[in-house]
C-alpha cells in the first residue's frame, strides 16, 4: 500500500516538473553558442524528446525527470560552452528525402560540477536545434574534444 501511494507521488511530482519546465523551455526561444558561431533555436520537438525516445515511446520517469533537471542549466551551457565532446554526421531520410543530420554534444568545461552535456542538432543547411540534455561522467571531458577559441 506504501508503495503505491509513494509512486502516485512521484507520477504528480514528474507531471508538475512537465508543467515547470514546459514554461521555462518556451521562454528560452533561441541563445546564441559562440563555440558554434550559430545560434541554437528551442523547438517543440526538442522538449518532446525530453520526455519521449525517437521512436516516439514515453522515456521512463526516472530518464524523464533527470532530462527535466539538467533542463535549468541548458540555457548557460550552450552560452558558454568551452568543448564539443563529441560529432556525429549520420544521413537520416527526413519526410522521404536523405538529409544529413550533424548532432553535437557541448559542455561547460568550466562547470565541471554540473557533467551536463546539451545536444544539439543540424539538419542539412538548416538551423542548430537543440535535441537534449544528458548527464554525463568525469572522463568525457577530456577525450575526442574541442576547445572554444
Amino acid at each position: 500500500m506504501l508503495k503505491t501511494a509513494q509512486s502516485k507521488k512521484f507520477k504528480n511530482d514528474i507531471y508538475d516538473l512537465i508543467k515547470k519546465q514546459k514554461i521555462f523551455y518556451k521562454s528560452i526561444v533561441s541563445i546564441s553558442c559562440p563555440l558554434l558561431n550559430e545560434t541554437v533555436y528551442f523547438t517543440s520537438e526538442g522538449f518532446h524528446h525530453l520526455t519521449h525516445k525517437s521512436n516516439n515511446k514515453r522515456r521512463k520517469i526516472g530518464e524523464q525527470y533527470m532530462k527535466l533537471k539538467c533542463l535549468s542549466h541548458v540555457p548557460e551551457i550552450v552560452k558558454n560552452c568551452t568543448r564539443i565532446i563529441e560529432t556525429r554526421s549520420e544521413e537520416h531520410i527526413i519526410k522521404g528525402k536523405k538529409k544529413v543530420v550533424v548532432t553535437h554534444e557541448l559542455v561547460d568545461s568550466k562547470k565541471r560540477n554540473y557533467n551536463i552535456a546539451v545536444i544539439v542538432a543540424k539538419i542539412g543547411t538548416g538551423k542548430h536545434k537543440f535535441r537534449s540534455v544528458k548527464r554525463i561522467s568525469d572522463n568525457r571531458y577530456s577525450y575526442n574534444s574541442k576547445k572554444a577559441p
